[in-house]
């Protein structure tokens, strides 16, 4: 074989040797490196957006930290819960203090009107025992009102107490007031009254709701029920005189 021949056969070979290593080598390694790239590409994005949300909640956190500390001072406000006892001395306390008789007092049952910190639409509130039963044993909150949960726990109460009354305009629109403005939180629900003409007087059925947080860690403390009176014609006693306390007075 002649060196021009052989030259040529090393060129060849040389040539094929570069052809497989870029298709045994280069090629396969060059996807995979492509391949890297994207995923590093995706990788830093991803970073890039953690990066920024970190930003964001380091100037959000004091923001959500205060509001976490405002709703804390509003619910404990509230009673971490309601008891007939106290329900009925408030009662009594708007009694003495209008002027309004109470000729009968019908307690309610315990409705939820706020869970999960979301309130709960009205025409969906469950009473305590519906929600025990559909649950198991229930919320921490409802098995131990006073105990402090995370604020997205709490659950808020109402029971509404229907009262018979009688009294005059000036006393009826100043028990309404008395429970309006009150620093127990209660409201007024449904009212139904009449007017007679021969006494003068408003008679019928006032509801008044008292409202309670389970969980916001407040103490219950038991009313002094000591000097109410239990009487015959009205629930405690027509020897009750109205105080001096009394904010206005309407005309008749």
């Amino acid at each position: 074989m002649s060196d021009t021949a052989k030259k040529a056969l090393l060129i060849l070979a040389g040539v094929l040797a570069c052809v497989l290593v870029f298709f045994l080598v280069y090629q396969p390694n060059s996807e995979e490196i492509l391949t890297l790239e994207n995923q590093t590409r995706k990788l830093q994005t991803e970073v890039n957006r953690l990066t920024g949300l970190q930003a964001q909640i380091q100037v959000l956190r004091p923001v959500a930290d205060q509001h976490e500390a405002e709703m804390d001072m509003y619910f404990a406000e509230y009673p971490s819960r309601m008891t007939e006892q106290k329900a009925i001395y408030n009662i009594y306390r708007m009694m003495v203090d209008t002027g309004m008789r109470v000729t009968s007092i019908q307690p309610g049952k315990d409705m939820t009107f706020m869970q999960g910190g979301a309130l709960v639409a009205e025409d969906a509130a469950v009473m305590s025992e519906n929600m025990e039963a559909a649950t198991g044993a229930g919320a921490s909150a409802e098995i131990s009102p006073e105990t402090k949960v995370p604020i997205n726990e709490i659950i808020g109460k109402y029971a509404s107490y229907n009262m018979a009354v009688l009294g005059s305009k000036s006393e009826v629109m100043d028990a309404l007031d008395w429970i309006s403005e009150n620093s127990e939180h209660m409201s007024v629900g449904n009212i139904a009254l009449s007017f007679d003409s021969g006494s003068g007087k408003l008679s019928g059925t006032i509801a008044v709701n008292f409202y309670s947080m389970n969980g916001n860690g407040i103490a219950y403390v038991e009313p002094d029920t000591s000097g109410i009176v239990i009487g015959s014609d009205d629930v405690f006693g027509s020897g009750v005189k109205k105080s001096n306390s009394s904010k206005r007075t309407y005309q008749e």
